[in-house]
């Protein structure tokens, strides 16, 4: 069973040393986890919203929200910078009408998730680009 990206982070956190993060981060990798990594680590991914707009937290309980990551973030290229797959037509403030979307249809430990990648801030124990890159040597290779 894929488990969703804040239980990962919350188990990262828990890890009692770096070789077991290591371990935790092989065994949970999954595209939603990989995606995540490489928009919040990759120096070259950017984003075009500065400013996270303000939504409405989703109260459903734990495992029970109306999507996860996994499956939203194969919509994340539309908030990248220069991204050829997006439209041109597409605004930036259509753009941040999809993120509040997302990011209301998430759980709300899985939107703050979403919310900090796009924002590049995700801040969890262990968890650096130095080790990903150790853990995964091509996560930052096209």
């Amino acid at each position: 069973m894929i488990k969703n990206i804040h239980e990962v982070f919350e188990e990262l956190e828990a890890a009692p040393h770096e070789e077991a993060a290591k371990a935790i981060l092989r065994y949970n990798m999954t595209a939603g986890m990989r995606a995540v990594l490489r928009a919040n680590f990759h120096p070259h991914i950017k984003f075009v919203i500065d400013e996270l707009p303000s939504y409405r937290e989703n109260d459903a309980p734990i495992g029970l929200g109306d999507t996860s990551i996994h499956k939203e973030i194969n919509r994340i290229y539309l908030f990248e910078e220069n991204n050829p797959r997006v439209d041109p037509n597409l605004t930036l403030e259509r753009k941040k009408q999809i993120l509040v979307q997302i990011l209301e249809s998430l759980e709300a430990k899985e939107a703050k998730i979403f919310a900090d990648m796009i924002m590049k801030r995700i801040k969890v124990k262990h968890l650096s680009k130095e080790l990903i890159e150790e853990v995964f040597p091509d996560m930052f290779t096209y």
